[in-house]
């Protein structure tokens, strides 16, 4: 601290990992109870970038409500998902156990790039077998694909995710994932806009950084014997190890992080609403090929880099107090240099 006449600790916490991740495919670690009408509880979207927005303020009770406001916002590209399989878990004292599962060709070209089932592989069986055992399970969750390749972003490859299905019984989601096999699923059938999600994603890769910049602890003095930009003590001499506490250089960025309670402002299929002048950079046009994906507006920023993939989620710290559809009057389309 020095002769400093303000508090001001280092800028790191202790409360988060940091250990690179293992893919740019985030993991998400739990889902939301539900119990309503049948959707998935997740979709994954794809970062195309920022802009600005005027909107007017309907949060009851704020000192601007009514007002309008600049607010940032991210577009975020959503080619719909393929749901080609089920998986069955029952609950047990040792966590969840796969009771069964199946699969079916998906209609995506790309898909065999991943998997290819076997030649001789009876689909109806395999339903049948699954319908067989619903009395055992207490979940069940969707096994989809995304498409990238109606996008613009130069990857053809699918990710397969395993999503819960959201339903008042097994009975329900099993007949909704009957009903919607082999089907594209749009993300206006996971959430509407003025709701919220939760955000997960892998953060911009920094590689490997000191620890002024990796924990934001103060530079030492001109004349310190050796480094300036490293702590000045790391620790004791017994116990005669250094602690995990202790500011250390190391991976920064690259990290799986989760923001909780973003909201959707807007869902949209027409990209050229949000589509700045001459494209985004490092990005391009927005707006699939066929015209089949939507874009989402979501408030504030959302990690990762261009082109990566973020999982949207429903909250798992919902707020109590639901929100009426944003008006939003004006989405800056301006050249971005």
């Amino acid at each position: 601290m020095g002769k400093r006449k303000y508090h001001a600790p280092r800028r790191s916490t202790l409360g988060v990992r940091r250990s690179r991740a293992s893919s740019a495919k985030p993991r998400v670690g739990g889902w939301p109870p539900y119990n309503g009408s049948p959707k998935l509880l997740g979709f994954p979207v794809y970062k195309a970038g920022m802009t600005q927005i005027l909107t007017r303020e309907d949060k009851k009770g704020s000192h601007i409500y009514g007002v309008e406001k600049t607010e940032p916002v991210t577009i975020l590209e959503a080619p719909p998902v393929v749901l080609f399989g089920l998986r069955g878990y029952k609950y047990t004292p040792y966590g969840k156990k796969a009771v069964t599962e199946f699969q079916v060709e998906s209609p995506y070209k790309f898909f065999k790039k991943l998997k290819a089932l076997p030649k001789e592989y009876n689909e109806e069986e395999k339903i049948e077998q699954f319908k067989a055992k619903l009395d055992e399970m207490n979940e069940i969750r969707a096994l989809v694909h995304t498409q990238p390749a109606l996008l613009r972003i130069g990857t053809k490859k699918p990710a397969i995710y395993e999503i819960p299905i959201g339903a008042s019984s097994v009975q329900e989601a099993f007949d909704y994932a009957i009903d919607k096999m082999k089907q594209e699923i749009q993300v206006d059938e996971f959430i509407t806009a003025g709701e919220f999600v939760d955000v997960i994603g892998i953060t911009k890769g920094k590689g490997f950084q000191g620890p002024v910049k990796r924990h934001g602890i103060t530079i030492l003095p001109r004349k310190t014997k050796g480094e300036r930009r490293a702590v000045g003590s790391i620790g004791a001499w017994h116990p005669a190890r250094v602690t995990w506490t202790t500011p250390r250089y190391g991976q920064l960025g690259f990290f799986r992080r989760t923001e909780y309670n973003k909201r959707v402002l807007r869902i949209g299929s027409d990209a050229s609403e949000v589509t700045p002048r001459g494209g985004i950079p490092g990005y391009g046009i927005i707006g699939g090929k066929g015209g089949v994906t939507r874009y989402l507006l979501v408030k504030g920023s959302v990690p990762g880099s261009k082109k990566r993939m973020v999982m949207l989620r429903l909250p798992v710290r919902p707020k109590k107090v639901a929100l009426p559809e944003p008006r939003i009057t004006y989405v800056s389309t301006a050249a971005q240099n």
